[in-house]
């Protein structure tokens, strides 16, 4: 096992460099590229039936970053490319696979097999003036102020089929859209237009993070997570108007389109032969139309930040009494209700070289905590309904060892996830780290929903991850 485990890194690592080299030498003269070379593997620290082997993934990416300017306009980009050992696999065995039905194309330019994806999750071409910003083309927007949950942040769905464990800058995905970002006085106004949205990735059934609720009567199952419709009247449009007060930030922010965040709703029930009355959860992403504002303070050694949002007609189901599966009545009625978004925090810059004048690192405790919900009684809570975040970093050994503590609770359903890390930074362009994940919860009641968090709490895992920078 171990020797295949080598051998497929190996083989990854090649790949990749392989692929970098002519691509560096195709690319046109004046085109600035920095790349990332980089690659992590997992490995489970429980027995379970989750995994097949001593391995959940070893997988390797290259991602680059590049900018040309030409006359009057500029080009930036940046494709990803990467590739696990689930391309070896045939069948679902505990591993993380980047698509479940061949190889497709989404609507954002992101190309995905079994164990093999290229992506563009940035990719405009950007024209200036002397008082406006236009881009066209895939776009992240970094709205709102909040470091976890952000209320505003209207148009990036996620991609969860690792969880929370992908690359910070890798946990949204990119959108095809049009903005402009014009500055008035002491203003700047962004507007965006996307003509169609793109669907959040989950992790697919069998996978290592595949949520699968085992306190119900009947086995749940879920439906792949629907994109949303390409009409014009689904498409997403937003504004934002932002300026700075003294130290404060401040901006109001309005926009109508699909939600990025999908409804999970039981549809109907399936029988197959050979196989137990199962219920089907379907996924898909509702119109929503929202207003919202966020402000940071920077107080010194501490900024602090706040944002919410509330949602005119974000849709949810009705829940029905689940004690007696018998006289469920599927699908679920969906409504449309009033629904509100709340975070706020703290980045808390701590001068540890006052307490110990050796320390030669940058301490950083950040905190926050969300609330959402319906303002329409008996309806499904939400994804994300009432969150505690806590995150520490620091470094110590002239900023060559990088420790992190990462711990986030589910409070609503009882559930947490506690990741630490600690890594050797080579200084020269080369990082590695190690990093431990636990999950843990409260069992939730007889056919409730519970945390995420509790669903995978045999699933504590042990992670490497290395990046060259070049």
């Amino acid at each position: 096992m171990r020797c295949r485990v080598v051998a497929c890194v190996v083989l990854i690592w090649a790949v990749c460099v392989g692929w970098v080299c002519p691509v560096c030498a195709w690319l046109p003269e004046g085109v600035e590229a920095e790349w990332t070379l980089g690659a992590k593997s997992m490995a489970p620290m429980n027995n379970t039936d989750y995994v097949e082997d001593s391995m959940i993934s070893n997988e390797v990416r290259l991602e680059g970053a590049l900018f040309w300017a030409g006359e009057g306009f500029s080009v930036y980009g940046t494709p990803e490319l990467r590739i696990n050992d689930a391309v070896f696999s045939d069948s679902p065995g505990g591993e993380i696979r980047y698509s479940d039905s061949g190889t497709t194309l989404r609507r954002n330019l992101t190309l995905s097999s079994r164990g093999v994806e290229l992506s563009f999750r940035e990719l405009y071409v950007e024209k200036e003036t002397d008082t406006s910003r236009w881009r066209v083309g895939n776009q992240v927007f970094a709205w709102g102020t909040a470091d976890f949950i952000n209320p505003t942040s209207y148009f990036n769905p996620e991609d969860l089929r690792e969880l929370f464990l992908k690359e910070e800058d890798g946990l949204l995905q990119g959108v095809p859209a049009v903005s402009m970002l014009r500055f008035i006085g002491d203003y700047s106004v962004e507007a965006v237009f996307m003509p169609m949205g793109v669907g959040r990735l989950n992790a697919w059934e069998g996978d290592y993070f595949y949520i699968d609720p085992d306190n119900f009567s009947l086995p749940v199952k879920r439906t792949d997570n629907e994109e949303p419709d390409v009409t014009v009247d689904n498409a997403g449009v937003g504004i934002k108007a932002s300026r700075s007060v003294g130290s404060c930030d401040l901006s109001l922010s309005a926009y109508h389109g699909p939600d990025r965040e999908p409804l999970i709703t039981p549809d109907r029930v399936i029988m197959e032969p050979g196989e137990p009355v199962s219920v089907v959860a379907r996924s898909f992403h509702g119109d929503v139309t929202s207003v919202g504002a966020d402000v940071s303070a920077d107080l010194g050694q501490c900024v602090v930040q706040a944002e919410g949002a509330w949602s005119f007609d974000k849709q949810g189901y009705v829940t029905q009494d689940t004690s007696n599966p018998a006289a469920m009545v599927f699908p679920y009625e969906i409504v449309d209700s009033g629904f509100w978004s709340v975070s706020a925090g703290l980045n808390w810059f701590l001068p540890v070289v006052d307490w110990f004048p050796a320390h030669e690192g940058e301490s950083v405790v950040t905190l926050e905590a969300h609330r959402s919900g319906y303002t329409r009684n008996g309806l499904g809570d939400p994804f994300y309904d009432e969150t505690l975040a806590f995150r520490y970093q620091d470094s110590f050994l002239s900023s060559r060892i990088p420790v992190s503590l990462f711990w986030v609770m589910d409070g609503e359903d009882e559930g947490q996830m506690t990741w630490a890390k600690v890594g050797y930074d080579f200084q020269n362009g080369l990082v590695v780290e190690g990093s431990l994940v636990f999950y843990d919860g409260s069992a939730p009641e007889l056919n409730e929903v519970g945390s995420p968090f509790w669903y995978l709490r045999d699933r504590d895992l042990f992670m490497v991850t290395l990046e060259y920078q070049f």
